[in-house]
This record gives structure tokens, C-alpha cells and sequence, in this order.
């Protein structure tokens, strides 16, 4: 099934950026001071200009950073790898009320806007832990890989009872903002499923992969009459809170379209790809 996970996740949408490659003795004194004075002891340096403002790819301390500065010298972002011993005490007693026990694999400092946060990533039994926290040590968001033991038993018992027993591929656990979601991605019966729950375990999303002969056959008339021609290729359905949406992808000859129905057949979305 093709696009059932993004059926539940934002789209993330990335721009091209015009940029071309500049040497150090061609840019500007004031922002080749401004970046001297602010790491002297940077090296192997990589000079970019991208839409009128310059970035900087160098080390320092055998660790990579990557530094926007604007025509004037004035930073506007600022992405630090860094080491363990370099994490605030703030942001680690933040993780350790998540996680009590942890070997760091990752840390990373950003700064932008005047705003400072860290991202932090570790596993533990091969499962990833990553945690965003600002410059005060304040949770921002936690993400976390979950064995399927610690998937809660009122989740898969719900699952079970609605839809069948989920053999489970993948499961995390997200916290942002003080709420909890749990995503499941899975198999029911040969056919993939994906489920979004909230931590007191609430059905959020559903979506599942279905055979042409799941279709409701509203639809299928809809499909008739209003793409005469078009071949099935794949479809889904989308639960979101409460409401159903199908979405189908249909073909014909060379043509490939995305059309998304209301359970009445009704037609809210067409889409060429």
C-alpha cells in the first residue's frame, strides 16, 4: 500500500534554494569579521551564498557546525554537533525524567531567532529515543521506538475487537505539547493497517489497505459513470474522527489519477499525478 502512512502524517513539503559556491577571499570583510571574531578557531571552511545571505560550513573541535549569517554579518541561525559533555545540566535532567539510565549517540545544538534548542538522540535495547528541548531545559517534544510488549494491552485490545489482531511491524510513542500519541503500523489479515491512539488510548486515525471488493458500491457506480475507463490500481480508507474517507488510485492508459469519495460516493477530491 502506498500511501497509507501518509494518509496519517503531514505532508512535508522541501523547496529548492538557489545557492552557489563563494571563496572566503570574495566575501564581504564585515561578514568574514563577524564570523572570525565569533569562531577563530574554525576549520576546514565551506563559504555558500543562498538568496543574499551566506552559509558557513566549518568545524571546530573536530565538530561540524553550520552557521547563516545575512549580508551585514548579523547571525541568523546557528547548528552545532556537539559532545556529550557539551549538553546543558538543564536538558539532561529533563531526559532523565523520561529516561533513567542512557548512553548519548547524538546531541545537537540549534539556535535561531534568539532561540536556543537541543536534539538528542540515543537508543536502548536498539530502540531510538529523541528528545527536543529548549535552551531552559523544557520538553518539547519526546519521540520514542516501543517494543510490542509496551504497546498498552487497551490499545490492542481495541484494535482487536473493532478490526482483527494486529501482527505489529512498527510502534512508537510521541509527546509534544503534553500529550501523548501512539502510532501502530501493521498487518490484519494480509493487509496493512496504520492507527493513531492518544495516551488514554482514543482512537484518533485508522487507515487500512482494502481489496476492490471493500469498495462500497456507491462508489463503485460513482466510478462508473464519472471515470468510465479507469482501471482500480489501489485503494485505502481513511477513518478521522468519526468521518471515512476512500481514496483510490485509478489509471488509465498513461493517465494516473488520485480520487478521494465519501462513503455515499460522493466525489471531494480528484488529483493527477
Amino acid at each position: 500500500m502506498k500511501r497509507i502512512i501518509g494518509l496519517l502524517l503531514l505532508t512535508i513539503f522541501a523547496g529548492y534554494t538557489f545557492a552557489q559556491d563563494i571563496s572566503q577571499k570574495n566575501v564581504p570583510a564585515v561578514v568574514l569579521n563577524a564570523f572570525q571574531l565569533k569562531f577563530p578557531n574554525a576549520t576546514d571552511t565551506d563559504w555558500r551564498l543562498e538568496k543574499g545571505n551566506y552559509r558557513i560550513k566549518f568545524e571546530v573541535n573536530n565538530k561540524d557546525n553550520e552557521l547563516f549569517l545575512d549580508d551585514r554579518g548579523n547571525m541568523l541561525k546557528h547548528h552545532q554537533d556537539l559532545y556529550g559533555s557539551e549538553v546543558p545540566e538543564s536538558v539532561l535532567k529533563t531526559i532523565k525524567s523520561k529516561v533513567a539510565l542512557f548512553d548519548l549517540n547524538d546531541a545537537d545544538r540549534f539556535e535561531e531567532g534568539g532561540k536556543i534548542m537541543y536534539e538528542i538522540n540515543f537508543e536502548i535495547g536498539n530502540k531510538d529515543h529523541d528528545f527536543w528541548i529548549d535552551g531552559n531545559g523544557k520538553l518539547i517534544r519526546y519521540e520514542k521506538e516501543l517494543k510490542d510488549s509496551e504497546v498498552p494491552v487497551s490499545i490492542v485490545t481495541a484494535i482487536k475487537n473493532k478490526y482483527g489482531e494486529l501482527d505489529i511491524d512498527d510502534a512508537n510513542f510521541k509527546e509534544e505539547n503534553g500529550k501523548g500519541i501512539y502510532e501502530l503500523k501493521g498487518e490484519i489479515k494480509d493487509k496493512d493497517h496504520a492507527f493513531l491512539f492518544d495516551d488514554k488510548n482514543t482512537l484518533l486515525k485508522h487507515a487500512q489497505d482494502l481489496r476492490n471488493s471493500e469498495i462500497p458500491a456507491p462508489i463503485l457506480s460513482t466510478l462508473k459513470t464519472s471515470f468510465s475507463g479507469f482501471e482500480i490500481r489501489d485503494a485505502d480508507l481513511l477513518e478521522d474522527g468519526g468521518n471515512a474517507i476512500y481514496e483510490l488510485e485509478l489509471r488509465k492508459s498513461k493517465e494516473k489519477i488520485e480520487v478521494r469519495f465519501n462513503p455515499k460516493g460522493e466525489i471531494q477530491k480528484v488529483q493527477k499525478n
